[in-house]
């Protein structure tokens, strides 16, 4: 599996403790038209690859499978294969002061049947929708948008830095 970048870390980490780890599982989903199903929301008006946080007891699968379930309604699916994965040093997306040792999995997914989200309380909040995207218009729109203060703030700062370094390295590597 290959690295997708290198280390991101969030300015203005401050240690008092070691970092915790988190391990995440995220998935890039393709249409033939060469688009990503992505998940747009609608409050921070960014693009992001839907997955999330290993619960305990999973794999890296099985978070993924919940997390698509969640996230996009996506009832039947096809985890195809491993792309690679990115790291980052930040703090926790609660702003909390704790600081993790994050390591993201991306897989290249097929959906092929789709029931209603079951979003938790925060994706509500945030709009979370799923949005067929060209890379470059994500990138475009993360662009335009990480320097809003909402993407600086603490835990959000890596956010759409690993999004846009991993649409990025997609420009470059054929699925």
């Amino acid at each position: 599996m290959i690295s997708l970048g290198p280390l991101i870390i969030e300015a203005g980490l401050t240690f008092d403790r070691m970092p915790k780890t988190r391990q995440t599982a995220r998935a890039i989903i393709t249409n033939d038209q060469g688009e990503l199903m992505m998940a747009y929301s609608q409050l921070f008006k960014d693009y992001t690859f839907a997955g999330g946080g290993l619960k305990s007891g999973e794999n890296f699968e099985m978070a993924l499978k919940r997390e698509l379930l969640e996230e996009f309604g996506a009832s039947d699916m096809t985890i195809i294969k491993p792309i690679g994965y990115t790291q980052e040093l930040r703090y926790g997306i609660r702003g909390e002061d704790d600081i993790y040792i994050q390591t993201s999995i991306y897989y290249h997914c097929q959906i092929h049947a789709f029931s209603e989200q079951d979003l938790h309380d925060r994706e509500v909040k945030h709009g979370l929708v799923p949005s067929w995207v060209s890379i470059d218009d994500a990138l475009k729109q993360n662009e335009f948008i990480i320097i809003d203060e909402r993407h600086q703030t603490k835990g959000l700062k890596t956010v759409l830095v690993r999004e846009n370094m991993v649409l990025n390295k997609l420009k470059e590597i054929a699925l």
